[in-house]
């Protein structure tokens, strides 16, 4: 499988970076992932056409998995980046608006298990689920979902 050597190289580790920039190694992985699963003689025919052919398709699949409706962008996209957190509270304190959604939000993240809380504070400070995998050595999905599952809960508690 040529295409498998391909995706792996040097060239096309650019296209991923160009198109995927944090998420490169994740963009790679999902466009392997189709092509893996993707009908074994039309792969074939367009790996015969050349690099060329083949460099311009997984690109347009890049492109689909990084669109607004892609697989990708879906799933990385569901984080509230820390700017806005950040903002959404400076904003709140800044306009005089009841403290009690400070208060509540505080008391929240007080009573999170203490790996989350840790991991929460981490990605506040450093600001990206990236930085917080590469000081803590945890795989990046796994923090993204812990991230993900502690911003879900402190929703609901404040909708109570």
């Amino acid at each position: 499988m040529k295409w498998i050597e391909w995706i792996y190289d040097k060239e096309f580790e650019i296209v991923f970076k160009n198109i995927g920039k944090d998420l490169w190694e994740d963009l790679r992985q999902e466009v392997s992932i189709i092509l893996f699963e993707y009908d074994k003689e039309k792969l074939s025919d367009i790996v015969n056409k050349g690099k060329n052919v083949f460099r311009f398709w997984v690109v347009r699949i890049c492109c689909n998995q990084t669109s607004v409706n892609g697989k990708l962008n879906k799933t990385y996209n569901v984080l509230i980046p820390v700017e806005d957190v950040n903002k959404f509270i400076k904003n709140t304190i800044d306009s005089g608006v009841d403290n009690s959604i400070i208060n509540q939000l505080e008391v929240r993240i007080n009573k999170l298990y203490w790996y989350d809380k840790e991991i929460l504070k981490l990605y506040i400070e450093l600001g990206s689920v990236r930085k917080v995998s590469k000081q803590t050595g945890i795989p990046h999905t796994s923090i993204f979902i812990t991230i993900k599952n502690i911003q879900r809960c402190i929703k609901q508690s404040l909708e109570y």
